[in-house]
Protein backbone atom coordinates (compact mmCIF):
# COMPACT_ATOMS: atom_id res chain seq x y z
CA UNK A 1 0.00 0.00 0.00
CA UNK A 2 1.30 3.35 -1.01
CA UNK A 3 0.33 6.44 0.94
CA UNK A 4 -0.27 9.59 -1.07
CA UNK A 5 0.07 12.83 0.88
CA UNK A 6 -3.29 14.65 1.18
CA UNK A 7 -3.34 18.41 0.67
CA UNK A 8 -3.98 20.38 3.84
CA UNK A 9 -7.37 21.94 4.45
CA UNK A 10 -5.86 25.40 3.87
CA UNK A 11 -4.54 24.33 0.49
CA UNK A 12 -7.95 22.93 -0.53
CA UNK A 13 -9.75 26.16 0.52
CA UNK A 14 -7.20 28.26 -1.37
CA UNK A 15 -7.68 26.12 -4.50
CA UNK A 16 -11.49 26.48 -4.30
CA UNK A 17 -11.25 30.25 -3.85
CA UNK A 18 -8.76 30.55 -6.74
CA UNK A 19 -11.07 28.51 -8.98
CA UNK A 20 -14.09 30.62 -8.00
CA UNK A 21 -12.17 33.82 -8.71
CA UNK A 22 -11.15 32.60 -12.16
CA UNK A 23 -14.70 31.49 -12.90
CA UNK A 24 -16.23 34.80 -11.73
CA UNK A 25 -13.59 36.84 -13.53
CA UNK A 26 -14.32 35.00 -16.75
CA UNK A 27 -18.08 35.63 -16.38
CA UNK A 28 -17.77 39.28 -15.37
CA UNK A 29 -19.20 41.89 -17.67
CA UNK A 30 -17.13 44.89 -18.78
CA UNK A 31 -16.78 47.27 -15.86
CA UNK A 32 -17.28 44.52 -13.23
CA UNK A 33 -14.60 42.81 -11.15
CA UNK A 34 -11.82 44.81 -12.71
CA UNK A 35 -12.82 44.17 -16.32
CA UNK A 36 -12.05 47.29 -18.37
CA UNK A 37 -14.87 49.27 -19.93
CA UNK A 38 -14.88 49.50 -23.71
CA UNK A 39 -13.84 52.98 -24.87
CA UNK A 40 -17.35 53.77 -26.19
CA UNK A 41 -19.00 52.79 -22.92
CA UNK A 42 -16.82 54.94 -20.69
CA UNK A 43 -19.00 57.22 -18.59
CA UNK A 44 -19.11 60.84 -19.69
CA UNK A 45 -17.66 63.31 -17.26
CA UNK A 46 -20.33 64.77 -15.03
CA UNK A 47 -20.16 68.45 -14.24
CA UNK A 48 -20.19 69.34 -10.58
CA UNK A 49 -23.51 70.83 -9.43
CA UNK A 50 -23.61 74.61 -9.48
CA UNK A 51 -23.46 76.35 -6.16
CA UNK A 52 -26.81 77.79 -5.04
CA UNK A 53 -27.35 81.46 -5.72
CA UNK A 54 -26.59 83.69 -2.78
CA UNK A 55 -29.65 85.52 -1.52
CA UNK A 56 -29.23 88.83 0.23
CA UNK A 57 -30.56 88.66 3.77
CA UNK A 58 -33.90 90.30 4.41
CA UNK A 59 -35.09 91.40 7.82
CA UNK A 60 -38.26 93.05 9.03
CA UNK A 61 -40.09 93.86 12.22
CA UNK A 62 -43.55 92.47 12.97
CA UNK A 63 -45.67 95.05 14.80
CA UNK A 64 -47.51 92.62 17.09
CA UNK A 65 -47.06 89.42 19.08
CA UNK A 66 -47.00 86.32 16.87
CA UNK A 67 -47.88 82.77 17.88
CA UNK A 68 -47.42 79.96 15.38
CA UNK A 69 -48.78 76.45 15.95
CA UNK A 70 -49.36 73.57 13.61
CA UNK A 71 -51.61 70.57 14.28
CA UNK A 72 -48.95 68.28 12.78
CA UNK A 73 -46.28 68.26 10.09
CA UNK A 74 -46.11 71.37 7.92
CA UNK A 75 -44.52 72.43 4.63
CA UNK A 76 -42.27 75.48 5.00
CA UNK A 77 -41.59 77.58 1.92
CA UNK A 78 -39.83 80.84 1.13
CA UNK A 79 -40.30 82.77 -2.09
CA UNK A 80 -40.01 86.26 -3.54
CA UNK A 81 -43.22 87.99 -4.63
CA UNK A 82 -43.20 91.18 -6.69
CA UNK A 83 -46.36 93.26 -6.93
CA UNK A 84 -46.38 95.61 -9.91
CA UNK A 85 -47.50 99.21 -9.43
CA UNK A 86 -51.30 99.23 -9.10
CA UNK A 87 -51.53 95.43 -8.64
CA UNK A 88 -53.98 94.06 -6.09
CA UNK A 89 -54.24 90.38 -5.17
CA UNK A 90 -57.58 88.62 -4.99
CA UNK A 91 -58.96 87.91 -1.55
CA UNK A 92 -57.55 84.56 -0.49
CA UNK A 93 -56.51 82.46 2.48
CA UNK A 94 -53.89 79.80 3.17
CA UNK A 95 -54.14 76.49 5.09
CA UNK A 96 -51.47 77.78 7.47
CA UNK A 97 -49.59 80.94 8.37
CA UNK A 98 -47.88 83.50 6.17
CA UNK A 99 -45.20 86.01 7.10
CA UNK A 100 -43.74 88.52 4.66
CA UNK A 101 -40.93 91.05 4.77
CA UNK A 102 -41.19 94.09 2.53
CA UNK A 103 -37.79 94.17 0.86
CA UNK A 104 -38.52 97.24 -1.30
CA UNK A 105 -41.50 99.46 -2.02
CA UNK A 106 -44.67 99.41 0.06
CA UNK A 107 -47.85 97.34 0.24
CA UNK A 108 -51.26 97.66 1.80
CA UNK A 109 -52.69 94.67 3.67
CA UNK A 110 -56.39 94.14 4.25
CA UNK A 111 -57.49 91.19 6.35
CA UNK A 112 -60.65 89.83 7.89
CA UNK A 113 -61.28 91.31 11.32
CA UNK A 114 -59.31 94.46 10.48
CA UNK A 115 -60.71 95.74 7.23
CA UNK A 116 -58.95 99.09 7.56
CA UNK A 117 -55.96 98.84 5.18
CA UNK A 118 -52.57 98.77 6.91
CA UNK A 119 -49.49 100.04 5.04
CA UNK A 120 -46.17 98.21 5.31
CA UNK A 121 -42.98 99.75 3.94
CA UNK A 122 -39.43 98.64 3.35
CA UNK A 123 -38.03 96.76 6.35
CA UNK A 124 -41.43 96.04 7.89
CA UNK A 125 -42.94 92.58 8.21
CA UNK A 126 -46.51 91.38 8.25
CA UNK A 127 -48.12 88.26 9.64
CA UNK A 128 -51.33 86.56 8.51
CA UNK A 129 -52.73 83.79 10.71
CA UNK A 130 -53.94 80.36 9.66
CA UNK A 131 -56.95 80.56 7.34
CA UNK A 132 -57.41 84.35 7.65
CA UNK A 133 -58.80 85.91 4.42
CA UNK A 134 -56.56 88.74 3.21
CA UNK A 135 -55.18 90.56 0.19
CA UNK A 136 -52.15 92.70 -0.58
CA UNK A 137 -52.10 95.72 -2.86
CA UNK A 138 -49.41 97.96 -4.29
CA UNK A 139 -50.96 101.38 -4.85
CA UNK A 140 -47.60 103.04 -5.48
CA UNK A 141 -45.79 103.81 -8.74
CA UNK A 142 -42.83 101.46 -8.13
CA UNK A 143 -42.83 97.66 -7.78
CA UNK A 144 -43.01 96.20 -4.27
CA UNK A 145 -40.81 93.18 -3.51
CA UNK A 146 -41.60 90.88 -0.61
CA UNK A 147 -39.92 87.80 0.84
CA UNK A 148 -42.86 85.58 1.74
CA UNK A 149 -42.66 82.56 4.02
CA UNK A 150 -45.48 80.13 4.60
CA UNK A 151 -46.01 77.22 6.95
CA UNK A 152 -48.79 75.17 5.34
CA UNK A 153 -50.60 71.88 5.80
CA UNK A 154 -48.99 69.13 3.68
CA UNK A 155 -50.93 68.19 0.56
CA UNK A 156 -53.36 71.10 0.82
CA UNK A 157 -53.73 73.73 -1.90
CA UNK A 158 -51.37 76.65 -1.28
CA UNK A 159 -54.18 79.18 -1.40
CA UNK A 160 -57.93 79.40 -1.83
CA UNK A 161 -59.72 82.38 -3.36
CA UNK A 162 -62.49 83.66 -1.06
CA UNK A 163 -65.09 86.45 -1.22
CA UNK A 164 -64.23 89.76 0.41
CA UNK A 165 -65.05 89.73 4.13
CA UNK A 166 -64.86 93.55 4.19
CA UNK A 167 -67.48 96.02 3.02
CA UNK A 168 -66.43 97.58 -0.30
CA UNK A 169 -66.30 101.30 -0.23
Amino acid sequence: MTLTPQPSRTARVAAVLLGAGVLLGACAQPGQLGQPLPAAAAPASVAAPAAPATVAPATGTVDARVTVRTPGPAVYSVRTVVLAPGETQEWHRHPGTEMAIVRSGAVTLEREGGCTPARFGEGQALFVGDGVPHRLANDRTAPAELVVTTLLAPGAAERETVPSPCPEG
